[in-house]
């Protein structure tokens, strides 16, 4: 008898880690979610790099850039001092993900300037989806948290905020085979480069805004470009 309570006391303490295992899930598909084990992934030791944003400094301002909203433009800047996270890296993603519309909706249920699913606003503190404001503060918080978690790299943490940091765990620290992830970390990797680049800036030529609704990350988008507004201030055009 007393053999068999010491195989029955082994057998459950050896079950205990696997219950105790803490799983993450993709951030934007929830009926499809990616569920991982996270403690099991390790980053490699040379990860590849297409932008750092460590590398480069907060901008006290979005550098003469607008969304057409002095207001939206202030939300902006000051999240991003806040979370240390470029104003215009913030501006980039917004940009994409709803033209600057404060009421954008997806058919996925993600909401607002910085498209967040209402389970990742709670999980930054969001009380108020909608509010510009907050919106944007979650959507900082959020990018921050991916960018600490994958060492700065802005790939990853743009791959992260549009699948979950989990696909991006789960293919073990690269942007995961998604074609809309991938579309979606070229878009914003070109716009980023583009509004940073001082030659593009030079040679942005004055035009009469007229934003579309963002290209289907399904479709190939040929037509962003930077428009120099008539009062000198620039923004990315959606044609």
């Amino acid at each position: 008898m007393g053999r068999i309570v010491f195989i029955l006391a082994v057998l459950s303490v050896c079950a205990v880690p696997a219950a105790a295992q803490t799983y993450q899930i993709d951030n934007f598909d929830l009926p499809n979610a990616v569920k991982i084990q996270s403690a099991k992934v390790e980053p490699p030791k040379n990860p590849k790099r297409l932008l750092r944003l460590t590398s480069m400094p907060v901008n006290p301002s979005l550098g003469g850039f607008t969304t057409g909203n002095a207001d939206i433009d202030g939300f902006i800047v000051e999240s991003g001092k806040r979370n240390s996270v470029d104003p215009l890296l913030l501006y980039s993603i917004m940009h994409q993900e709803s033209s600057f519309k404060p009421r954008a909706i997806s058919y996925k249920g993600a909401r607002g300037l910085m498209q967040l699913m209402p389970p990742t606003a709670s999980r930054f503190g969001v009380t108020n989806i909608w509010d510009p404001k907050q919106n944007i503060e979650g959507g900082a918080r959020y990018l921050r948290f991916l960018l600490d978690l994958f060492s700065g790299d802005v790939r990853l943490a743009l791959a992260g905020y549009n699948a979950g940091e989990g696909a991006v765990l789960k293919y073990r620290y690269q942007v995961p085979p998604y074609s809309e992830t991938q579309e979606y970390v070229r878009r914003i990797g070109n716009r980023y480069s583009m509004i940073r680049d001082p030659n593009a800036i030079a040679n942005a030529s004055t035009a009469i805004v007229e934003q579309k609704d963002p290209t289907p990350l399904s479709m190939y988008e040929r037509s962003v470009f930077m428009a120099r507004l008539p009062d000198g201030r620039l923004q990315l055009v959606s044609q």
